[in-house]
């Protein structure tokens, strides 16, 4: 709605509402202050786009999710208390909450733990009601949600997002994707479409997939992320960027971006944002038991950090903070890999000089196959590491036997020329042999601790751990 069409409503009437200043405006249409003249009580007006409910039917749709949504009767869910229209203009009349909005809250830093925890409790609390009632908000966000003077919080638009969704002639911008996608097209909730606010989908949303509860806990999930970090945990260029973001990515670990997060905060965010619904928290419910009793921990200071408060800055640069340096270190092994299967064809090339015969030969070239497989299969894993943490554990599973083995296979090799070369270039069989032995150790050792201290789920057992 333009700035005229604004102007031009503030001071009039719809029904017995005297429409008083604009509030803002969304996806749906503006959000105005007015007064209700039979109850003389502030309230919020809605004013929607024509384009919103042309048709009975969806009128009718709109209606009967918002009745639904005001049936919720929660002191942590906006009050919806009229659906009307007033000379061709639909509009709902909902409870006034003054306060503001969390994305204001948060800004451009980030909330403390405590609020964060407090806030959250609220919305856990709200989203576990409206579950229990059957209903999804698809449209998770701060800009959702407003947090009163006295600390409240309260949800907005419960079932209005079914009404929004992404069509061919939808705008992609070259903003970061956090606008409402509007419609331009009859309305469904059924698989295909898309419903949300593209910065905070889910991974089903963004595939337009039939959405349960489980996608309110995953926006919930990035909402958490941007309290306690300041930053999306998504972002992209546009849209489309975004939105592939969510389907492949892993957000930036919370040991990197905000080392002072409880790691026991950072292990509920970590279980909202799976990206497989089935391995995801499944229960709004149990995510406010979770975070009420860190809320109580942390008032008697028994959390654990995600990092030590102190740590040379070096260390921190080159390893990562502790809760990320277990990947950080397996990227670190992965790469000393190929530099280890470098050094060894190249004692190889040397023993090849230094000797002659067939079986010599036949040692060179099994020296360099083997390396040449370990080095592909190294930046195999590590090029998987780099799109999503699923990904890599399938990989992972399906490498980690191979790398062992010819791992235990250079070994061998290694020792093997040692023998042969031993009494005659002692220095070059001292480096062959050392060489082949923390391969060795690496291999039937070293890797498979940091397989599973880096990419494998604490809480699930690996097929293989390798």
């Amino acid at each position: 709605m333009n700035e005229v069409l604004t102007w031009a409503v503030i001071g009039q009437a719809l029904g017995h509402y005297r429409i008083e200043a604009k509030l803002g405006e969304g996806g749906m249409g503006v959000v105005y202050r007015a007064f209700d003249t039979h109850l003389d009580r502030p309230v919020a007006i809605k004013i929607l786009r024509a384009d919103a409910t042309t048709s009975p039917e969806r009128r009718r749709r709109f209606q009967q999710e918002a009745k639904a949504a005001s049936a919720l009767n929660h002191p942590n869910i906006v009050h919806i208390y009229d659906i009307s229209s007033s000379g061709g203009t639909d509009y709902i009349a909902m409870e006034f909450v003054d306060g503001k909005t969390l994305d204001r809250l948060i800004g451009k830093s980030r909330l403390a733990l405590g609020d964060t925890l407090k806030y959250a409790i609220q919305v856990a609390d709200a989203l576990a009601r409206a579950h229990a009632a059957g209903i999804v908000h698809r449209d998770l966000k701060p800009a959702n949600m407003i947090v009163s003077e006295e600390g409240r919080v309260k949800l907005l638009d419960f079932g209005l997002a079914k009404l929004t969704e992404t069509a061919a002639a939808a705008d992609i911008d070259s903003a970061a994707g956090t606008a409402t996608m509007t419609a331009r097209e009859d309305v469904q909730t059924e698989e295909g479409t898309i419903l949300g606010t593209v910065a905070y989908m889910s991974p089903e949303q963004a595939e337009g997939k039939k959405v349960d509860a489980r996608s309110d806990i995953f926006s919930f999930g990035s909402v958490l992320y941007e309290m306690v970090t300041g930053r999306r945990p998504f972002e992209g260029v546009n849209k489309i960027s975004t939105l592939s973001a969510i389907l492949h990515k892993e957000p930036p670990p919370l040991a990197e971006v905000a080392p002072d997060v409880p790691a026991e905060l950072d292990k509920i965010i970590s279980r909202c944002l799976r990206k497989d619904p089935d391995r995801r928290a499944q229960h709004a419910g149990d995510i406010k038991v979770a975070l009420a009793e860190l809320r109580e921990d942390s008032g008697s200071r028994k959390l654990s950090r995600a990092t030590p408060d102190e740590q040379p800055a070096l260390i921190r640069k080159v390893f990562g903070s502790s809760g990320a340096r277990p990947y950080r270190l397996w990227q670190i092994h992965h790469i000393g890999i190929c530099l280890r299967c470098a050094m060894f064809v190249y004692l190889t090339w040397r023993f090849k000089n230094v000797t002659s015969g067939t079986w010599s030969l036949a040692l060179f070239f099994s020296t360099f196959l083997c390396c040449t497989i370990q080095t592909i299969m190294a930046a195999v894993l590590l090029s998987a590491g780099s799109i999503n943490r699923e990904f890599l554990r399938g990989e992972a599973r399906k490498l980690a036997p191979w790398l062992r083995a010819f791992g235990v296979a250079n070994a061998a090799l290694a020792m093997i020329m040692t023998v042969w070369i031993a009494e005659g270039h002692t220095i070059l069989a001292a480096l062959t042999a050392f060489l082949g032995i923390v391969v060795g150790v690496k291999a039937l050792a070293v890797k498979p601790a940091m397989d599973r201290a880096a990419i494998y789920d604490p809480t699930e057992s690996p097929i293989d751990p390798g």
